[in-house]
């Protein structure tokens, strides 16, 4: 259901990204993550 509102352009995805990490700073992401109440995460972004 979200991906189909999503791909109707009824929600913009880069507004439900929270947090950013690069690959090296994969341990702090799954920290923010299962923080998510305390880190006010929604969605985590890990680049390489």
């Amino acid at each position: 259901m979200l991906f189909k509102t999503v791909q109707a352009g009824k929600i913009d995805p880069k507004l439900l990204i929270t947090h950013r990490f690069n690959f090296d700073g994969i341990l702090d992401a799954y920290d923010t993550f299962g923080r998510a109440a305390s880190t006010r995460a929604l969605k985590v972004i890990i680049a390489t």
